[in-house]
């Protein structure tokens, strides 16, 4: 039997431990409700903030695929107009290209315009065409020098017996004041250019060319022709007007 002391003793041991028991079990689901509260707000902020960084990040991109599409609308028609109409200009009409050249002061020769510059030509051709461009323009340049050495120019070649027959009638048959000049193309060193760009300028591409004030006559055949013709010295005095002096056919 247990004394009153030891009882009391016992009643508050075990109050003691109730309260004790009681206080940290509350403390503890006080903790808890603590630490789930702060978690359960921190989730729902960041989830927040989740949903408020995409939706800026989504305002931008849609604004964007906005502006990209009128862009591509208005650069198609801007592509179909380089096909209708390229960069590349058109060359001009050939009317345009000619222009005429002084002959000794006296009559003029039409030559192609832009051909007469060498420093133009030079700078439009490509760079491998340059050597033909060169040609061409010491080829007008000597044409024009070889113009103002008379009004009868015969253009030859020293083989060609069609050649020979000309140079034979306007030398050896008739008198002619200033006499002739005569051009041997196969001796010169310019004697293709200038052969081409006799074509060019008369329509004539073979030899010998006759031309009086830079106006040709024909060839061999021709010349023969008109002297059989005994059309010969007229023709060179109408086309050779007062710088022809003298013409006519030796006895």
């Amino acid at each position: 039997m247990l004394s009153q002391r030891r009882v009391r003793l016992l009643a508050i041991a075990v109050v003691a431990i109730i309260i004790m028991t009681f206080y940290y079990s509350s403390e503890a689901r006080s903790v808890q409700n603590q630490r789930f509260y702060r978690s359960t707000v921190a989730a729902m902020e960041a989830q927040k903030q989740a949903k408020e960084a995409g939706t800026a990040a989504n305002i931008p991109a849609h604004k964007d695929q906005s502006k990209q599409n009128p862009i591509k609308q208005e650069t198609k028609p801007a592509m179909d107009n380089d096909k209708e109409e390229p960069a590349i200009p058109k060359a001009s009409s050939g009317a345009a290209e000619v222009e005429e050249i002084p002959i000794a002061g006296r009559t003029k020769m039409t030559v192609p315009k832009n051909r007469n510059d060498p420093e133009k030509e030079t700078s439009e051709q490509p760079q491998e065409q340059k050597p033909e461009t060169d040609d061409h323009a010491a080829a007008v340049a000597e044409l024009n020098g070889i113009l103002k050495r008379a009004p009868i120019i015969v253009f030859s070649k020293s083989y060609c017996p069609y050649s020979a027959k000309a140079k034979s009638i306007l030398l050896d048959k008739y008198s002619i004041i200033p006499a002739p000049f005569v051009v041997e193309l196969d001796q010169h060193v310019l004697g293709r250019p200038l052969q081409a760009l006799l074509g060019e300028n008369t329509g004539r591409r073979t030899v010998p060319n006759v031309l009086v004030n830079g106006k040709s006559i024909g060839g061999g055949d021709d010349v023969t022709a008109l002297d059989q013709k005994d059309e010969l010295a007229s023709t060179l005095r109408s086309l050779g007007g007062k710088w022809v002096q003298e013409v006519h056919r030796k006895e």
